[in-house]
């Protein structure tokens, strides 16, 4: 469901609703909020009743929303919700296969719900957002209307005669956004949430990190987006129905050379990944209206600061993510955050990257309906007493499920070691800047990726340590001190890499450091859990650029940088 959908959504049939009152739990000022029986439930082939309705968002503008239910019973049943930009049906969180939520059966996408939630008991609703496939208005890009929307969701579903009341509210990715923002309305009806590689602070936390722009994961994405809008946002464009046909022919073909670029290893052979992220950037500001309004919010820390909903969640969360996700860091922070408000959150780290989280088979434990069965069934099954931190050591997927009462992890105290200076300066060519290669990232190449197709370019150097005399496990969080000697202003990117004894350079961690003239620059990289091998060296790749994971709104470092040593302050444990 995360991947950009190529076909449009096969017609169906909407039940209008209609009649109705203010939201549950207390007056509302928007649109009424109708109430759904069961007599407007029919049953589906997979052996659960379903809903097709248009259910209005905060302005009344009408939103596709599923409701599916248990084949059996009138309930009231405990509620699971989700929103999202993709199609129905959704594709399975928690380890699920897909196969459960999208049956070998020839009828419609619509009567394929989960019915890995119907047979447990639950009542399941899912809302497309405003501008997506049959739902009305336009897209927000995440910058307006989805706080209000899914606060409206919230309410509506308290309404329902075929809902008890307790809600928990589920998603990932893109569809987590939407969903996190829906839990943020602080309805307390919300009795837990899971969310799985997504975080609560999106925007400023994911794609505008620290005033720079996540360009590999932005740029597809609102190009891809573009596909599966609505008629009725297309309608609202200004545009013919031959110029939008135009412009999405020109966004399939975008999208096809940026791809190119990226596997062909230099993404600066695109000229879509190089252009000025400008307001009126081609084809994106044609087809997503609120394209101007998202930078210029990623421009505006105040601006990001509103639309960071960590704060606004008041149930417990069980928060999953992955060591080489592009939400983990985000995830991470939001989870730290909200545990030391609450007291009730837990964390789940698994090995792999954005995509890897659809595997069943990188989760050794699904926890999923777990969780929600404790809080919204009150089952006395052990979830409020997991560990509060539970993670595998990156790269090594298939390894034991550790446990940790905090984050970041408890390692031991820091062992220094001082890396010796690069034997030549870097040589940045903004026309040509370093490639991504590994790392946390949604399109880009992403993991620990082995550092040495890049070291013998000019804008790439290393800085080598002593090997390991034993094996050591690194848990918590690497610190660096790093002497500049020679640099203008602009950005480069550290790297903490493990030179293994096959020769591999194993990117660990990186970090986009901002440097202005001479000095010691003081690098942070991210917590790790990570096993090294005796006869590893761990060290540091600095390059001048992260391409097209990171992009300035400033004018890129250019020119000569000359490093000096490094000091690298590992938290280092016998394994």
């Amino acid at each position: 469901m995360k991947i950009v959908k190529w076909v449009t959504l096969l017609c169906v049939s909407l039940l209008a609703a209609c009649g109705g009152g203010g939201g549950g739990g207390g007056g509302s000022s928007g649109p009424e909020l109708a109430v759904v029986g069961l007599s407007e439930f029919r049953r589906a082939v997979a052996g659960h009743r379903v809903a097709e309705l248009k259910v209005p968002g905060a302005d009344g503008t009408r939103l596709s929303t599923y409701v599916y239910l248990p084949a059996q019973g009138n309930g009231p049943f405990p509620t699971l919700v989700m929103r999202t930009p993709y199609e129905i049906p959704i594709t399975p969180v928690g380890g699920f296969p897909e196969e459960h939520a999208n049956a070998e059966i020839e009828t419609r996408p619509e009567d394929v719900g989960w019915t890995e939630a119907t047979d447990r008991g639950y009542a399941l609703v899912v809302q497309v957002m405003r501008g997506r496939f049959t739902s009305d208005g336009i897209f927000s890009l995440f910058v307006r209307d989805e706080l209000s929307d899914g606060e409206t969701l919230i309410r509506w579903v308290e309404r329902q005669p075929w809902s008890n009341g307790k809600i928990g509210v589920f998603g990932d990715s893109a569809s987590g956004v939407a969903s996190l923002q829906a839990a943020a309305s602080g309805r307390t009806s919300i009795k837990a949430v899971f969310a799985q590689n997504t975080s609560p602070d999106f925007l400023g936390g994911v794609i505008f990190p620290e005033g720079r722009v996540k360009w590999e994961a932005l740029l597809p994405f609102v190009l891809g987006q573009s596909f599966d809008n609505s008629e009725d946002h297309d309608s609202k464009l200004g545009l013919t129905a031959q110029q939008i046909g135009q412009l999405k022919g020109q966004a399939g073909a975008a999208l096809g050379e940026i791809f190119d670029a990226l596997e062909a290893g230099d993404p600066a052979q695109s000229s879509w990944w190089t252009r000025a992220i400008v307001p009126d950037f081609p084809i994106a500001s044609q087809l997503q209206p609120r394209w101007a309004d998202l930078l210029a919010a990623g421009r505006n820390p105040a601006t990001l600061a509103q639309l960071d909903v960590t704060d606004r969640i008041h149930a417990p969360v069980l928060h999953v993510s992955m060591w080489h996700d592009l939400f983990q860091e985000s995830a991470f922070k939001s989870f730290g955050r909200m545990q030391a408000a609450r007291g009730d959150q837990k964390l789940i780290i698994l090995d792999g990257t954005h995509y890897d989280i659809d595997d069943p088979k990188r989760w050794p434990t699904k926890p999923m309906f777990l969780w929600f069965d404790h809080w919204l069934k009150g089952e006395a099954n052990g979830a409020q007493n997991w560990p509060r931190v539970q993670y595998v050591l990156a790269g090594q997927p298939d390894g034991p499920l550790r446990s940790s009462p905090v984050w970041p992890l408890a390692g031991a105290p820091s062992v220094v070691s001082t890396l010796a200076a690069p034997e030549r300066a870097l040589t940045l060519n903004p026309a040509a800047p370093t490639p991504t290669l590994g790392g946390n990232h949604l399109r880009a190449p992403a993991g620990m990726l082995d550092q040495r197709p890049l070291l013998e370019r000019a804008d790439v150097v290393e800085l080598k340590g002593a090997s390991l005399p034993a094996g050591r496990l690194l848990l918590g969080a690497a610190d660096v001190e790093l002497t500049v000697l020679q640099a203008g202003a602009g950005d480069i990117v550290v790297k903490l890499v493990d030179r293994r004894p096959d020769g591999e350079v194993r990117l660990l961690r990186e970090a986009v450091v901002t440097l202005s003239g001479a000095g010691t620059k003081r690098v942070n990289f991210e917590p790790l859990a990570y096993a090294f091998d005796a006869g590893s060296a761990p060290g540091l790749v600095v390059a001048g650029a992260s391409f097209p994971a990171y992009r300035s709104f400033s004018p890129p470092l250019s020119g000569s940088v000359l490093l000096g040593s490094a000091k690298l302050q590992l938290p280092l444990t016998a394994q």
